[in-house]
């Protein structure tokens, strides 16, 4: 009589994505803000930020929304999710702002050079035509923020990247 042949295991199935909202800012963080969302949230894979061209990596997943001030200032939030450690891709973001200078859209922009704060969190700060940008990076465990605030001049982008960054952090490691 025939033996029947042993079952294969069955093939590992990859870790389900994360519901990366419930790691973003909402309304109730930011009503302190006067801010308002312009839209629904979206769920693009970006692969690089525009300062220096840094490379965000291979992500998995990610979730971006994007928030108007009543000044015209704009708050944008993305959240990346990697199958390993975020903070290799905060290490490598270290490296490549350090490039001072590059084009968008043929204007010169200047990067300031980056900081990292005793938390682990990265922050910088962009100027080009008039306009500022800071950037507060975090990574907790296998996911990225990255807040972005735009404004008529870096010293207020950097005000209200200073004031959100401590409440994206929150969000991120309030709900792992």
């Amino acid at each position: 009589v025939p033996q029947p042949m042993p079952a294969a295991p069955p093939p590992s199935a990859p870790p389900k994505r994360r519901e990366l909202d419930k790691y973003a800012l909402g309304a109730a963080q930011l009503s302190s803000e006067g801010v308002r969302s312009e839209g629904p949230a979206t769920r693009p894979v970006n692969t690089k930020l525009p300062d220096c061209n840094v490379s965000l990596g291979d992500v998995r997943s990610g979730y971006e929304t994007t928030w108007t001030y009543p000044t015209g200032a704009t708050l944008r939030q993305y959240l990346a999710e990697y199958d390993g450690p975020a903070d290799e891709v905060l290490a490598g973001m270290l490296t490549a702002l350090k490039c001072g200078k590059y084009k968008a859209n043929g204007v010169d922009v200047t990067v300031r050079a980056p900081v990292k704060g005793t938390d682990g969190q990265v922050t910088w700060c962009t100027t080009s035509g008039g306009k500022g940008t800071c950037t507060a990076v975090r990574a907790q465990g296998s996911l990225l923020s990255v807040v972005t605030v735009t404004a008529a001049s870096e010293t207020k982008a950097q005000q209200a990247v200073t004031r959100i960054a401590p409440l994206a952090a929150t969000a991120l490691g309030g709900n792992s």
